[in-house]
């Protein structure tokens, strides 16, 4: 009787062991599911990177969780997910070349290599740093879109200016085409641009940007479910 309960007793450590090797084995087998797609949004200080982390989750600046507002205020460098896609992540960045955030470190500072694809925010005319970060991004091959926020406001600008001749798709088209010429002067004809207002979510670009993103997403995990399935 005592061999037939030790037998049974080792049977039993058996098949607890063997369905802790299957389960491991599905853990293993979808952990490309789990894989996030980290989507740094990045630019100068005050071109509105918060304000587009808040748009695309459907926060205003007073919800609770929304990224903080104002002039240099991103310090701490934090990531917020999309609502329908948690694995979906906005890093908030610091604006680059500040007293706090020069160029000679920022880099570094950030973290450059942890991120999987990048944002580069733009407002008004190119400035310097945003040459110098499209130079570091082609320079490291990372992959980004060019953002240009804020086209709410130059139109309403332009129609103060121009109240008799202004017209909404003129000021839109000659945006786009003034920084397409910027982009190619600064060595960038390839990168993807969009035209949003981050307070108008349903207009110019922004709906088709959140599709492109989604589809990154796809893309990133598909190449995790390939890179898992060969190892």
């Amino acid at each position: 009787m005592e061999v037939e309960a030790e037998e049974i007793k080792a049977a039993a450590w058996y098949i607890r062991a063997a369905e802790a090797f299957r389960s491991m084995l599905t853990r293993k087998r979808d952990e490309w599911k789990s894989v996030p797609l980290n989507v740094a949004v990045m630019g100068n200080s005050g071109v509105g990177k918060s304000s587009f982390i808040n748009a695309i989750r459907r926060l205003d600046a007073d919800d609770e969780g929304a990224a903080e507002l104002g002039v240099e205020t991103t310090v701490d460098i934090e990531s917020y997910s999309h609502p329908y896609n948690p694995l979906l992540k906005f890093w908030d960045l610091p604006g680059v070349g500040t007293d706090r955030f020069p160029r000679q470190t920022y880099l570094d500072d950030i973290d450059v290599d942890r991120y999987d694809f990048f944002l580069l925010i733009t407002a008004g005319r190119f400035t310097e740093n945003d040459t110098w970060l499209a130079d570091e991004l082609r320079k490291r091959n990372k992959k980004y879109f060019f953002v240009r926020t804020k086209i709410g406001a130059d139109i309403s600008n332009n129609k103060k200016a121009h109240p008799r001749t202004h017209n909404k798709e003129t000021v839109v088209r000659m945006i786009r085409e003034s920084t397409e010429v910027q982009l190619r002067e600064n060595g960038c004809e390839n990168a993807t641009l969009f035209l949003i207002d981050s307070y108008k979510p349903h207009k110019f670009q922004f709906q088709e940007l959140e599709q492109q993103l989604s589809a990154l997403m796809l893309s990133h995990q598909s190449t995790a479910s390939r890179q898992h399935r060969s190892q």
